[in-house]
């Protein structure tokens, strides 16, 4: 007895179904509704405030209507580019962007270690600490008479014309070169050498 489709409430129904779409098509279009207002309401606020700061920062108009006259007056023409050629009323760019752009690129130059400052050294630039730790005046010290002792030893066994019984030959030719047994040791056994005939 399959009686589910015929219950209201069943969600593959037709109804249902369409009901679900057009509350996501209402939804969707009350949401971009929603982002419209938010973007028309921060464009409105930006623009303000940019009108805001153009107008603090442009002399008063009164003033700029009196040199355009007397400018008139004088040469006989209006010279709409006199404030730019004399360098006036000129905005010398975006001060904030040009110092955030400074200081990514100070930032950058030291982490590449190229910006120092007078006096400061390479490790001090760095923010980190190099990662390898200096090691002590005695291990060094033993390092040199180790590397000493082994060179002396390698050097009476070249002069007395004795091979090295320490370190066995090892074979460069893959196909002469015993097998690795590492589980079997004495299982391992040399290859036998084949005579090539030409």
């Amino acid at each position: 007895m399959n009686i589910l489709p015929k219950k209201s409430w069943h969600v593959r129904n037709k109804d249902n179904v369409a009901r679900v779409r057009r509350d996501e098509a209402q939804a969707a279009e009350e949401e971009r509704q929603r982002s419209k207002r938010a973007e028309l309401a921060e464009q409105e606020a930006r623009t303000d405030f940019l009108r805001k700061k153009a107008r603090s920062s442009l002399p008063e108009a009164s003033t700029a209507r009196s040199t355009a006259v007397e400018v008139y007056e004088e040469s006989g023409h209006i010279n709409f580019f006199q404030d730019v050629e004399e360098g006036k009323g000129t905005t010398h760019g975006n001060k904030e962007y040009e110092e955030e752009k400074r200081r990514e690129k100070e930032r950058q130059e030291k982490a590449l270690g190229i910006l120092t400052y007078l006096g400061q050294s390479a490790a001090e630039a760095q923010t980190s600490r190099p990662w390898a730790s200096k090691p002590s005046m005695e291990q060094l010290r033993q390092e040199r008479l180790k590397r000493e002792a082994a060179e002396r030893a390698r050097a009476e066994a070249l002069l007395s014309g004795k091979k090295d019984q320490s370190a066995p030959e090892q074979e460069i030719d893959d196909r002469k070169r015993r097998y690795n047994s590492q589980f079997n040791p004495q299982l391992a056994r040399k290859p036998k050498v084949r005579e090539e005939h030409w």
